[in-house]
């Protein structure tokens, strides 16, 4: 007579592979949409502020706006660069970081110095911005584990599988 033996489930098997991948997958899913939405909210509550900077020499090439320190700024559009005698250029470029970079003109005369007016946000202390860059920053942070997340279950499975193929004792009469 055969003696009935209950096999130990060790570690996952594959039949357990099927929902951690779903679940990894709605929670990257929901993470991904969630950091999209917020990302778009940041800025639809974000206000616009009118900011100016005078006497600005542009004989190095660059200038970083002094704004340009306030957290999570932004620099939305250049308004005006005028000269000290009120004429106004047009030859510049700049990022959303606060970075002008001045036309070859504006740099070769570099007798002026410039007054511009600008527009950007950033995100004030005790603020709805500042409130919501610090939720993204974290749900960012969580994301980052995913990846170390699947690693883990992969491996979990993988020794399961080989636990239980190498764990198994047949009876011999």
């Amino acid at each position: 007579m055969k003696s009935i033996q209950l096999i130990k489930k060790k570690g996952m098997s594959i039949g357990d592979m099927y929902p951690a991948v779903l679940t990894i997958m709605l929670v990257g899913i929901v993470l991904g949409v969630g950091l999209f939405i917020l990302g778009t909210f940041h800025d639809t509550v974000s206000p616009s502020i009118a900011g100016t900077q005078d006497s600005i020499n542009a004989s190095t090439g660059t200038t970083t706006l002094t704004d340009a320190a306030l957290t999570e700024f932004s620099l939305s559009s250049i308004d005006t660069v005028i000269n000290q005698t009120s004429v106004a250029f047009t030859n510049y470029t700049f990022t959303a970081a606060g970075v002008i970079t001045w036309g070859a003109d504006i740099v070769a005369a570099t007798t002026s110095l410039y007054n511009i007016t600008y527009t950007y946000q950033y995100d004030s202390t005790d603020s709805a911005q500042e409130s919501i860059t610090t939720t993204t920053t974290g749900l960012a942070t969580f994301a980052d584990w995913i990846a170390i997340i699947v690693v883990v279950i992969a491996a979990a499975i993988v020794l399961g599988i080989v636990l239980t193929s190498f764990g198994r004792k047949r009876n011999t009469i």
